[in-house]
């Protein structure tokens, strides 16, 4: 098995690329990543399905099979936070531009002072959602760690339809 090719192409624009093309490339890009979780749920689908099966007797799990369980429900974001390198420079523009909005307060309304406030609040929605979605997977990492250490009968029974929820979407 190889990982898919092609998808490095995709991903080529440039200032010259319409809204229409990004769009175009997204969609492509959303395509490759379920392709790519399926094809770590093909890999692992059968040794998941034993997993799930000792959560359900209550059995306790292996070191090897917690990470089994780790790698389905939360591998993209632990990925996701060892790759992305940018929440420094995030949180740097996110205070510049708190800065940028300090500087009208109290200036008069005037239709260019609000227009470079509108942008200026554009940019800090982006930079927000950028910053949220990084400490999203991070919170999300942090929950689990906490459950998988302790599993509770709910816990288990949570993390199981979690699982076969996987599973059946790979088989749809």
């Amino acid at each position: 098995m190889e990982l898919p090719q092609g998808m490095s192409r995709i991903m080529e624009v440039s200032d010259q690329s319409s809204a229409a093309d990004l769009d175009g490339v997204g969609a492509a890009l959303s395509v490759a990543k379920k392709q790519v979780r399926e094809a770590l749920q093909d890999l692992t689908g059968a040794q998941m399905e034993g997993i799930i099966e000792k959560l359900e007797n209550r059995e306790s799990l292996t070191p090897e099979e917690k990470e089994y369980v780790r790698s389905w429900i939360v591998g993209d974001a632990e990925s996701y936070l060892r790759v992305e390198n940018h929440l420094q420079a995030w949180l740097r523009e996110f205070k510049a531009l708190q800065d940028a909005v300090r500087s009208y307060e109290g200036q008069e309304v005037t239709v260019q002072n609000l227009l470079n406030l509108h942008a200026v609040l554009e940019d800090a929605v982006r930079v927000a959602a950028e910053i949220e979605g990084f400490l999203e997977k991070k919170e999300r990492i942090e929950r689990f760690e906490k459950t998988i250490q302790n599993l509770e009968q709910e816990d288990t029974s949570f993390i199981v339809g979690i699982l076969k929820g996987q599973l059946q979407s790979e088989e749809v």
